[in-house]
């Protein structure tokens, strides 16, 4: 009988700004959850041009990608037939980071496995932090968040700058936003979903929501049911780790999820294609 498809296609080694551990303890990690795959999804985000018209958040550092490709094809070959391992990108979908994916596939060239597409920030601010929320208030901060992550996704999509869509209301993640009520912005969230839907792209349930104040995954059940009776299929599960420890947690409940949301296949990814598995 198959083994059921334990994922993880969303963790940051050292070679993201904000990782904690190299990625030699994160594939460790995940064999030791018995998981089937992962997928390193390093931050890809850059410094916007200097007559860029708002504030804009960007790291310190920027992926140096040729030494990071080489360390995910070493560590594939060291775990072959053990644990599949993918090399992938998490591109911010803010408009400088969008503007600059064309001049940096090109000139980086690397054979991605998978591009996953997150917004972090609106007008320089990180939406997790509580001061985006406190300064606007949770109705708007919400309203901002979605309509740029709407103009990301159609953009990110017509460029095929991104497969699946991570952390989709990661706007709830800030202490100061208190519970998400699906019915209180359902036509924006509806919106982004539709959006999903009709260019091909695929929805993340992120696990690190169970970690953190909100207590339940980006997305929840609701949402992501909504994104089934739209007719989303491609689906996958990603912890947003950013130490090995956490490599792999929540990826057994994102499968009671998904399947409770009425999916039947969890999407599996190689040189940006989906695979459907059963679950």
């Amino acid at each position: 009988m198959p083994r059921t498809p334990l994922i993880d296609y969303h963790i940051h080694s050292t070679f993201s700004e904000d990782g904690l551990s190299p990625p030699e303890e994160c594939a460790r990690q995940a064999v030791l959850r018995g998981l089937t795959g992962i997928i390193f999804t390093e931050h890809l985000e850059f410094p916007p041009p200097p007559d860029y018209p708002e504030p804009a958040y960007y790291p310190a550092r920027t992926l140096e990608a040729r030494t990071y490709e080489e360390a995910v094809r070493s560590l594939r070959s060291a775990w072959a037939g053990t644990l599949d391992i993918g090399l992938g990108v998490e591109l911010g979908l803010e408009s400088h980071n969008l503007d600059a994916w064309g001049s940096c596939t090109e000139k980086d060239g690397l054979e991605l496995d998978f591009v996953l597409g997150s917004l972090h920030s609106v007008e320089g601010r990180l939406v997790q932090l509580p001061e985006y929320t406190s300064s606007l208030g949770a109705e708007e901060a919400a309203r901002r968040y979605f309509t740029r992550l709407l103009e990301g996704v159609r953009r990110a999509a017509a460029l095929g700058a991104c497969d699946v869509v991570g952390h989709l209301d990661l706007v709830k993640r800030s202490p100061a936003f208190g519970p998400f009520h699906l019915e209180a912005y359902r036509p924006l969230v509806e919106e982004v979903l539709r959006s999903v839907v009709e260019r091909g792209l695929g929805l993340e349930v992120n696990t690190s929501g169970l970690r953190q104040c909100p207590g339940e995954p980006y997305p929840g059940l609701k949402t992501l049911r909504l994104y089934r009776r739209l007719g989303g299929e491609i689906v996958t599960v990603g912890s947003d780790s950013h130490t090995a420890r956490t490599v792999g947690a929540g990826a057994a409940e994102a499968l009671d999820l998904i399947r409770a949301a009425g999916f039947r296949y969890l999407s599996v990814f190689s040189g940006r294609h989906p695979r459907f598995v059963r679950i």
